[in-house]
């Protein structure tokens, strides 16, 4: 399975567009042909307790994740990796 993995603060929610850049992403996977498109999954999580290190709670992250099965070559990895980040 290959799962890609948003976690979010909240204070971006209302301009997060997740569900247009899951499509996206989506498409993008499965169009490799390295993935059968019945395990390829996107989700978000919003985080409603967070902290930034000044404190200050008017900025906001996005951490994306991509994680992949076993079984797929160095190669395939790295190069859906660089597609999606680039």
């Amino acid at each position: 399975m290959t799962h890609f993995i948003a976690e979010c603060t909240d204070n971006i929610r209302e301009q997060a567009d997740l569900p247009g850049l899951f499509a996206k992403v989506n498409e993008a996977l499965a169009a490799t042909g390295i993935f059968p498109i019945g395990g390829i999954r996107s989700r978000a999580h919003w985080l409603d307790t967070w902290q930034m290190a000044d404190g200050k709670h008017d900025y906001a992250f996005v951490h994306m994740t991509l994680k992949i099965g076993a079984g797929r070559s160095l190669e395939s990895r790295e190069a859906v990796g660089e597609m999606l980040f680039a």
